[in-house]
């Protein structure tokens, strides 16, 4: 028999169960039966919080979307220059993946559902991301293509992490942010530098 808890405490332990379930055996791996199973709660009881296994799956991908989209948004503000926003934001992108690598899972390894609907969630991951990292972009680039820097800004991103959780020996996150910062702002040098000339009237 299971404890009862509040409300409120229940669905955060679902989702808590739910997270480690997707990360470990993936969306389609994972079954309501399982959660239920591993929460130690009766199925009825699972359903009185998620109608579905998606619903349950939406939400999850929903709160890591904001919670990793406010780290970098907040760490890009707290800097200046351009040197600063962008290691500031892929620290926290970095740090933020290194400390929740069951979320990085559920986004982006074995958890990423791979049919039509549910990998949505993955794609309005990318999605806030780039636009966040095209807002900080845009603080001193005006150019049209500034989101698809942004994308492929993610996307290499993405790909280091991939690379970088595999090694025993590793990088902190800030070292890896400056990294990679240094290569995609020597890409970029000479937008910002025309960015900066002024305009011949």
């Amino acid at each position: 028999m299971s404890n009862r808890l509040p409300a409120a405490e229940r669905r955060e332990q679902l989702l808590d169960v739910a997270m480690t379930a997707f990360a470990a055996t993936g969306y389609h791996g994972t079954s309501m039966n399982d959660v239920a199973r591993e929460a130690g709660v009766t199925k009825p009881v699972l359903y009185q919080h998620f109608a579905s296994k998606r619903d349950l799956y939406i939400e999850l991908v929903d709160d890591v979307a904001s919670r990793l989209a406010n780290d970098v948004v907040g760490a890009a503000d707290a800097a200046d220059t351009a040197v600063e926003r962008t290691v500031n934001a892929l620290t926290a992108y970095f740090s933020f993946v290194e400390d929740n690598q069951r979320e990085f899972q559920l986004l982006f390894g074995r958890a990423a559902p791979r049919d039509e609907d549910t990998a949505n969630g993955s794609r309005m991951v990318e999605s806030r991301m780039s636009a966040t990292i095209a807002e900080i972009l845009r603080r001193w680039l005006d150019v049209e293509e500034v989101e698809v820097y942004a994308r492929a800004i993610v996307a290499m991103s993405e790909g280091v992490c991939r690379h970088w959780l595999t090694q025993a020996i590793r990088p902190s996150a800030e070292e890896l942010a400056k990294q990679l910062a240094a290569l995609i702002l020597t890409g970029l040098q000479g937008l910002i530098e025309d960015a900066a000339q002024p305009t011949n009237k």
